[in-house]
């Protein structure tokens, strides 16, 4: 009983040191004088890799949490510069991290549309985060089902 005990105590303390942890982040701001939303999670490369972080996000234009969200698909450089290229190569976002700002351009896929990007991180409750947790996962899943 006591290696059982033992065991399922090693088990569970490995488990939770695997855990893939994140931090994510809420900005509000605007596109082209337009507002958007964007949800960014960040977790730590399990690989390491030149900029050891992952990303992965959504974003969607209005100031309430509608149900149009466009997922990212998100590269960075270790410098503070990222590419968001929005699901389907519908739009890239070319943004720099300055403090708790994003700020950059969003380009058309044909590159003839650039418009102007100004995105601030916002402190949100924990409600609030839950639900753009559930649309971040709702969006994937329909992007990637079968």
């Amino acid at each position: 009983m006591k290696s059982l005990i033992i065991f399922l105590l090693s088990f569970t303390l490995i488990n939770a040191a695997s855990a893939e942890e994140s931090t994510d982040t809420v900005y509000k701001g605007t596109i082209n004088n337009k507002p958007v939303i964007l949800y960014l999670k960040e977790y730590a490369n399990p690989c390491g890799g030149e900029t050891g972080y992952l990303y992965t996000g959504i974003y969607q234009y209005g100031t309430t949490l509608g149900k149009n969200w466009l997922e990212l698909i998100i590269t960075d450089n270790g410098k503070g510069n990222f590419c968001m290229t929005e699901f389907g190569f519908t739009g890239v976002l070319i943004l720099k991290k300055t403090g708790n700002t994003l700020q950059g351009v969003w380009i058309s896929p044909d590159g003839k549309t650039q418009l102007k990007v100004n995105l601030k991180s916002q402190e949100v409750s924990a409600k609030y985060r839950d639900e753009l947790e559930e649309r971040l996962e709702k969006t994937h899943y329909s992007n990637h089902d079968c």
